[in-house]
C-alpha cells in the first residue's frame, strides 16, 4: 500500500490571505520571467550528511527558488531520473521528490529511463499524484501517446503575458532498457516525434522549451533539424553542468545530475525572444533548507523506518566464508591499534547518522556499519551492538575464525581499494588515500593493492 504525505505548511494563497506575503499585481506582472532547469535527481533527496562540505540537495534547491522567485517570474522544469533504481526504498523516493517538485511549484517533469524502471504501473500513480505536467510524448502503449508530448504554460514576463510551450521526449537509444521492464511501450525516434509535433509546436507560444532525455550530440541534432526552440535542456552528461551551446537561435543547456546544480536562464526583455544568458548555481551550504522540504525529507526517513527496510537488504555469504567477530574481539591481541581505532571517526561512524536521522536508511548504513550486505552482518544497533561503526572487519574482512585461530586463519592487508567502496566521489568528495590514511594509521601501512 502507498501512502500520501500530507505537507505541512500553507500554500501562496493563505500565505497572502494571512498578510505575510503580499506582493501586488503589477509588481508580480512585471518581472522578468527566468526558465529554472535541472536534469537527473537519480534519488539525491540531500546529500550525504557524513562528510562535509557536501553539495546539493532538494532543500536547498527550494530555498534558491524562493530567492529568485523574489525576483524572477519562474517556469521551472525538470528532466529525467527521479530515482536510479527500482526497488522499494526508490518508489518512496519518488514520491517524496514528485511531493517536492509539487511544493516548489515545477510546471513540467519529463520522464527518463530511470523512471521507467519503476514501471508504468507506478509511473501512474506518480502522475496522479504530480500537479505539473508529466511528459514523455514518444512513447507509446498500446499504438498511443503513454504520455503527453507537451504542454502549454502562460506566464507573466515585464508587462506581458507569455505563452510558453514544453516539450517532453526520450532518446530512442534507451528504448531497450525501457522495454525490459515494460514490454508493451515502444519508443518512436525522437526526430520523428517532431516531425509529427512540427505543425502544432513551431509556431504556438513566444518560448518554446525541450525536455529530452538524451546526449548533446542528439540534442545538437534536433536544434538543427527542428530550429524554432529557444531552449533544449538535455541529460546523460555527467556530473557537473555543460558549458551552454548554441546551435542557431536554440541554446543546448545542462546542469548536471544528482541534484547538485540548477541551471537558469534568462529570457530577453522583448520579443522575439531569445536565451539572454545561461548561469548554473551551485548548492553549497550557503543555501540553508527550505524548512517545508526539509519537512518532506524528514517524512520519507520515516516512512523508511516505518516499513523497516534495513531488514529488507538483500544478504549475500562473507567472501572468506568466516563470520563476524566484531572490533573488541580484536583488542586482546592488537592492543594499540584497537585505541587508535576508538580515537577515529570509524569508531563514532554510526553516530553520524544518528545525528542526521539516517541511522535507519539502508543506503548510509551500509558504509557505517560491519557486514549489512553479508550473512550474520549487522542488524540493527539493538541486534548487533558488536558490528555498529566503521570497525576492523570493514577493511580487513569478517574475522571470527581468525580470532579463534590467527595462524589457520590470516586476513589479508587492507588498501586503497577498502576504502574506496565507500569513499566515492558522491559521498567523500576530494578523497586522497594518503591523506585519509593518516587519519587512522596503524600497525602497519596497507599495501596499495587491494585486499
Amino acid at each position: 500500500m502507498h501512502f500520501r504525505w500530507v505537507v505541512f505548511g500553507l500554500p501562496l494563497a493563505a500565505l497572502m490571505a494571512l498578510g505575510s506575503y503580499r506582493p501586488s499585481a503589477p509588481e508580480i506582472h512585471t518581472r522578468p520571467l527566468v526558465i529554472v532547469f535541472s536534469s537527473e535527481v537519480n534519488g539525491y533527496i540531500t546529500p550525504c550528511g557524513c562528510s562535509k562540505p557536501m553539495v546539493g540537495g532538494m532543500p536547498r534547491r527550494g530555498t534558491l527558488l524562493r530567492q529568485l522567485a523574489e525576483r524572477y517570474t519562474l517556469l521551472r522544469l525538470e528532466n529525467g531520473d527521479l530515482t536510479k533504481a527500482s526497488g522499494r526504498q526508490d518508489e518512496l523516493k519518488a514520491e517524496t521528490l514528485i511531493e517536492m517538485l509539487n511544493q516548489m511549484g515545477y510546471d513540467a517533469l519529463n520522464l527518463g529511463k530511470y523512471d521507467f524502471l519503476l514501471g508504468m504501473d507506478y509511473l501512474r500513480v506518480l502522475q496522479q499524484q504530480f500537479k505539473g505536467a508529466m511528459l514523455c510524448g514518444n512513447v507509446q502503449e498500446g499504438g498511443k501517446p503513454a504520455f503527453d508530448a507537451y504542454t502549454l504554460v502562460e506566464r507573466p514576463h515585464n508587462g506581458r503575458t507569455l505563452r510558453a510551450v514544453i516539450v517532453g521526449l526520450i532518446s530512442e537509444r534507451h528504448a531497450e532498457a525501457v522495454r525490459r521492464r515494460n514490454p508493451q511501450l515502444t519508443i518512436t525516434p525522437a526526430l520523428q516525434k517532431l516531425d509529427e509535433l512540427r505543425p502544432h509546436i513551431e509556431t504556438q507560444g513566444d518560448l518554446r522549451v525541450l525536455l529530452f532525455y538524451g546526449s548533446e550530440q542528439e540534442a545538437e541534432q534536433i536544434a538543427q533539424a527542428h530550429p524554432y526552440f529557444h531552449l533544449i535542456v538535455y541529460a546523460n552528461a555527467g556530473d557537473g553542468p555543460m558549458p551552454p551551446k548554441q546551435v542557431g537561435q536554440t541554446r543546448l543547456v545542462f546542469a548536471g545530475n544528482d541534484a547538485k546544480f540548477v541551471g537558469i536562464a534568462y529570457l530577453s526583455e522583448d520579443a522575439p525572444y531569445a536565451i539572454a544568458r545561461v548561469e548554473h548555481t551551485r548548492l553549497t551550504e550557503a543555501f540553508k533548507d527550505d524548512e517545508q522540504i526539509l519537512a518532506l525529507k524528514l517524512a520519507y526517513l520515516a516512512r523508511v523506518e516505518a516499513e523497516n527496510l534495513l531488514a529488507s537488504v538483500p544478504r549475500r555469504p562473507t567472501p572468506n566464508g568466516s563470520g563476524f567477530a566484531g572490533s573488541r574481539a580484536c583488542m586482546p591481541c592488537h592492543v594499540e591499534d584497537y585505541r587508535i581505532w576508538q580515537r577515529t571517526a570509524h569508531a563514532k561512524a554510526m553516530q553520524t547518522l544518528i545525528n542526521e536521522k539516517h541511522d535507519k536508511d539502508p543506503e548510509c548504513v551500509v558504509c557505517h556499519v560491519v557486514g549489512l550486505e553479508y550473512e550474520g552482518g549487522f542488524q540493527s544497533v539493538e541486534k548487533t551492538p558488536q558490528l555498529k561503526d566503521v570497525g576492523c572487519e570493514s577493511c580487513h574482512g569478517p574475522a571470527k575464525l581468525h580470532a579463534q585461530d590467527p595462524e589457520k586463519h590470516r586476513l589479508g592487508k587492507a588498501g586503497p581499494q577498502s576504502c574506496m567502496t565507500c569513499h566515492v566521489p558522491a559521498h567523500s568528495p576530494g578523497f586522497d588515500f594518503e591523506t585519509y590514511w593518516k587519519k587512522i594509521e596503524h600497525g602497519f601501512k596497507p599495501a596499495s593493492g587491494s585486499r
